[in-house]
């Protein structure tokens, strides 16, 4: 698969990113469905001294189901988005039929990027600036790190 298959329309690397091919969504599916089977709710609504840490089973679950229902099987641009889903960037850019966000002329006043940077910072509009540099296929050895956390 070529690097700009790889490339998100907002200049993510989609191989960096941890959503995609992960194991932790079908770990996540199989526990759930074991707790299902088990009635393991039931056993964590018991108000008992054993077993006390359980009764955040709600969030438990909630946290559970997001993580079975996150990975991604294709890239961003082969998959429709980020875990099957487009995002306003990706609409834009096919609105505007550009290859990627590195085509717009206000990448740097652009506030569809907002929703990404809890996680990724300034990292994609960084991306985006290699790619007009460097081109499409010759960008993804100079990328940014994929989290704020990653040194």
């Amino acid at each position: 698969m070529e690097v700009k298959d790889q490339t998100a329309y907002c200049g993510i690397y989609c191989k960096d990113c941890i959503h995609l091919n992960n194991e932790y969504s079908e770990l996540a599916k199989g526990l759930q469905k074991h707790l299902k089977e088990i009635e393991f709710d039931k056993y964590a609504a018991i108000d008992s001294e054993f077993g006390k840490e359980f009764k955040p089973w709600d969030k438990f679950s909630i946290v559970l189901s997001k993580l079975s229902d996150t990975q991604c099987e294709k890239p961003c641009r082969s998959g429709g988005g980020c875990s099957g889903k487009p995002c306003k960037i990706m609409e834009c850019c096919q609105d505007k039929n550009f290859a990627g966000c590195w085509e717009c002329s206000d990448i740097e006043q652009c506030d569809k990027f907002d929703f990404l940077e809890p996680r990724c910072g300034d990292m994609p509009k960084m991306n985006i600036r290699e790619i007009r540099k460097y081109g499409i296929d010759n960008w993804v050895d100079k990328r940014a790190n994929f989290y704020i956390w990653q040194k």
